[in-house]
């Protein structure tokens, strides 16, 4: 009979057979927690934003970022930035964060670069040339501060992505600091729990794949739950066909 030979298929599953597969399945999901190329770009809407950089205040924003041990060198980091009332000069950095501001001498520092006034964003880029950064937390920034003597008021948004979910990594932090870049490293900078529209090119593991993302915690929370509900689902089907 079709239910008789469907039953001898089966062997008698237990909870142990339940933990082995959700453990296997858990496994299979979690190389997608491995870090991955960093970038919030492709969930914007393309208008969401947080304002206003520029000079004098806010002079400094940035997004902070954890980088995992073994992670390739960082080649670029890059912002959406526009919509500014005026031309305004800035550049971007690298330092280290210690969970409220920036500390330690700069790792990277660029040349300025500047955005002009529009009703458009770009992409403003910020090219590293292969550095290479320990296992920590580090804050990518762009500032008027070292360029805002003669420089006309300005103010900017910059593209966020409305939660800070996208990257779980970090999140968006900025400081009030005008023309003083001493206060990175010693002020306390003020945070908004949202993600900047923002890419990294680098700073990916050898086992992440180069052409995807890597998914939001959220993401991974959901897919190993759904590896344990079907491991109960299994379970619960081997129990009635075993009953048969």
């Amino acid at each position: 009979m079709p239910g008789r030979y469907f039953r001898l298929g089966f062997r008698a599953a237990s909870w142990k057979d339940v933990l082995r597969s959700t453990a296997l399945l858990t496994l299979l999901v979690a190389p997608a927690l491995a870090q991955g190329p960093i970038n919030t770009i492709p969930v914007w809407n393309g208008t969401t934003f947080i304002s206003s950089f520029g000079v004098t205040n806010t002079a400094t924003y940035g997004e902070t970022i954890t980088v995992s041990a073994g992670a390739s060198a960082l080649n670029s980091f890059a912002f959406e930035i526009g919509n500014c009332s005026a031309s305004v000069t800035f550049r971007g950095a690298i330092y280290a964060w210690d969970g409220t501001k920036a500390t330690g001498a700069s790792l990277f520092e660029s040349a300025t670069t500047s955005v002009a006034p529009g009703s458009t964003y770009t992409l403003v880029t910020f090219n590293t040339g292969g550095l290479v950064l320990p296992a920590g937390t580090y804050v990518l920034l762009a500032s008027t501060s070292r360029d805002q003597s003669g420089a006309p008021s300005s103010s900017c948004r910059w593209g966020s992505v409305g939660n800070n979910t996208a990257y779980a990594g970090g999140t968006f932090v900025y400081l009030n600091n005008g023309p003083n870049p001493s206060e990175w490293t010693t002020n306390t900078w003020s945070t908004i729990a949202q993600d900047l529209a923002f890419q990294v090119d680098g700073l990916v593991l050898p086992s992440s794949t180069p052409a995807q993302a890597a998914p939001a915690a959220s993401t991974i929370s959901l897919l190993i739950g759904f590896a344990a509900l079907a491991a109960v689902g299994l379970f619960q089907l081997a129990r009635q066909r075993q009953a048969i």
